[in-house]
């Protein structure tokens, strides 16, 4: 019983922590897209980082869903710029700051879960990158139960 609260608990603060870098990543594009002045930047900005979700292609939705509102307001190239480098700026946090957290609260290294994600992404797809932290997680806590007795 230990053993599946263990596994449980791991879950848990991966997905805790999952739901805390969408929120965080959330309020950075409703700020950024405020400072750009993207029309409907609250309601942008929330779908956007919705959008985040979706391992990787999620990002590109969200660039091009900004662009594209900003560039049919009429905003100018330097405009549209700025809002690609706010997006860069937030993809960098989001990758290099907030994403490998979720790993790190699961029980699994942030630079593994990092690698199994990439591994699992070239293997199983989309599938692969949204499971894999979670499936590494539990195959842990079930290796150091065997390994060590109950965890």
């Amino acid at each position: 019983m230990r053993t599946v609260r263990a596994i449980v608990q791991a879950l848990g603060a991966y997905l805790k922590a999952q739901v805390q870098s969408a929120a965080i990543v959330t309020a950075l594009y409703v700020i950024g897209f405020a400072v750009a002045g993207v029309p409907w930047w609250g309601l942008s900005g929330f779908f956007c980082g919705l959008l985040q979700l979706i391992p990787h292609l999620g990002s590109l939705i969200a660039l091009a869903l900004a662009l594209l509102l900003k560039g049919l307001a009429g905003g100018h190239w330097l405009q549209l710029l700025a809002v690609f480098g706010i997006w860069l700026a937030i993809q960098v946090v989001d990758g290099f700051v907030l994403s490998p957290r979720p790993a790190g609260r699961a029980g699994v290294h942030p630079v593994a879960g990092i690698l199994i994600t990439l591994a699992a992404g070239l293997w199983l797809g989309p599938l692969g990158v949204i499971f894999a932290v979670p499936v590494v997680a539990v195959i842990l806590v079930v290796a150091r139960a065997v390994r060590h007795g109950p965890v």
